[in-house]
């Protein structure tokens, strides 16, 4: 199955694809959590725990991958990972209880972790300097569709065919045709294996102790914890608290992701735009302030008597018979949920911006050599936070029988802690990294001045 275009772009669109469908298996289980948790009578807050054993695999096999996976040709490698990652979708589809749905899910991410840390040093070993930027954020975009595209999808497919299975049957398939596509397009992964590169696990150990008792990769750890934290905790719990806590039509989920993730890749060259004006701090700062008031309004309550006057007006403005009315929610369009689906669009907006300002100051860290290692690094201490963070929401939070979540209260007091650690970390490293580069700068006019 043999696709057009340059190599180039043809490679960074393939591993673009790998980030969306990785990003749908993740988040598949937390838009689908009604009706999974319904249907195998799981309590609402053990969601977390089904979408932590996933992250905890995926960072675990990711962090493990980077001594391995170097010995071998990456393109087969990646086609493996994508294989494993069908066969986990498959089993999840299948699962008939919370303990299969957890190893089915652990099945997945164990295949996950490898094939994200693949596909991004397959677009790092191919893409010239000058271009890679330009090529990860392509990756990225492809991740930020499955909001867009992938999540809603997989909605519809689960109304229409009243199941929560089906989405993951669906996915499967789409993971079966990528892995033939890489098979077919993609040429041998092998540059890495023809310099003299040592493979040794101590070899590799030793590098990554070196790695990470620098100063500024210590504060960076911090950062990309305290960044995650609060997109997982919010998103975990979102469809299942705004149904069952807040009444919010089932039906109308696709429009909220829809709206969210469109807003999202709206907004993220905005942020890219911010950083470069007005540096990484202070989009940081803007960031956690947003992310601060939707967490207010939309989880805590306040204010809310103005989300209802506004839906209230929007009903009686807008014209339309009953009928019209039906036709729309038949199809998830609700117009009179705009303005708390604009709240909750905020925590897309935000935490995506929040990831972005982390991506943009931790890549000044690594030096050439280090950018495939410290990449991979990153994604295995930000997928390794997500499985903590979401198996912390079982501790936090219970359900009444009627699926309502209880505890919310402290639990979004906890998550506004972690979002104002976040800022303080970025101005601390951005410091510490304008302060290395001075010094580098200084340095190379010395040494030009003596020759």
């Amino acid at each position: 199955m043999k696709l057009l275009g340059s190599s180039e772009r043809l490679l960074v669109n393939l591993c673009g694809l790998v980030a969306l469908l990785s990003g749908m298996v993740f988040s598949m289980v937390g838009a689908l959590a009604p009706m999974l948790s319904r249907d195998l009578h799981i309590p609402s807050q053990s969601i977390g725990s089904i979408m932590g054993s996933y992250m905890l695999a995926s960072a675990i096999s990711g962090f493990l991958g980077t001594f391995y996976l170097d010995r071998f040709d990456r393109r087969m490698g990646l086609a493996v990972a994508l294989a494993g990652v069908v066969v986990g979708l498959t089993l999840t589809g299948l699962a008939p209880n919370l303990p299969l749905l957890i190893a089915a899910r652990i099945v997945s991410g164990i295949f996950a972790g490898p094939a994200n840390a693949l596909s991004i040093a397959i677009v790092i070993d191919n893409v010239p300097g000058e271009r890679r930027g330009g090529a990860l954020g392509t990756v990225a975009a492809f991740g930020a569709l499955a909001q867009i595209i992938g999540l809603p999808a997989g909605l519809l497919v689960a109304q229409a065919f009243g199941s929560w299975r089906d989405p993951f049957f669906a996915t499967a398939a789409v993971g079966a045709v990528l892995t033939v596509l890489v098979i077919a397009n993609l040429p041998a992964q092998r540059l890495h294996l023809e310099g003299s590169s040592n493979f040794a696990i101590v070899h590799r150990l030793r590098t990554m102790g070196r790695l990470l008792v620098r100063s500024e990769v210590m504060v960076a750890v911090g950062l990309l914890m305290t960044g995650i934290v609060p997109l997982v905790a919010i998103t975990t719990i979102m469809s299942v608290f705004l149904v069952n806590n807040l009444g919010y039509p089932q039906g109308a989920l696709i429009m909220l992701y829809i709206v969210g993730g469109g807003t999202n890749v709206w907004a993220a060259r905005y942020v890219g735009r911010g950083i470069d004006k007005f540096g990484p701090g202070a989009v940081s700062l803007a960031s956690s302030i947003a992310l601060s008031f939707a967490v207010a309004v939309g989880y805590l309550g306040f204010g809310w008597a103005v989300i209802t006057a506004l839906e209230n007006g929007i009903q009686s403005v807008l014209p339309g018979s009953p009928d019209l009315w039906a036709k729309l929610q038949h199809v998830g369009l609700y117009p009179v949920l705009l303005p708390v689906i604009a709240i909750f669009a905020l925590f897309f907006i935000t935490s995506s911006g929040r990831l972005v300002v982390g991506q943009a100051i931790t890549m000044r860290i690594p030096k050439p050599e280090e950018r495939a290692g410290f990449q991979s690094l990153s994604q295995s201490i930000q997928s390794f936070t997500m499985a903590l963070a979401a198996f912390a929401i079982p501790k936090m939070l219970g359900s009444t029988p009627d699926g309502k979540l209880t505890g919310v209260e402290l639990f979004c007091y906890a998550v506004l802690v972690v979002t104002w650690l976040f800022p303080p970390l970025v101005f601390w490293l951005d410091v510490l990294l304008n302060r290395r580069e001075r010094a580098a700068t200084i340095s190379s006019a010395v040494t030009a001045t003596a020759e």
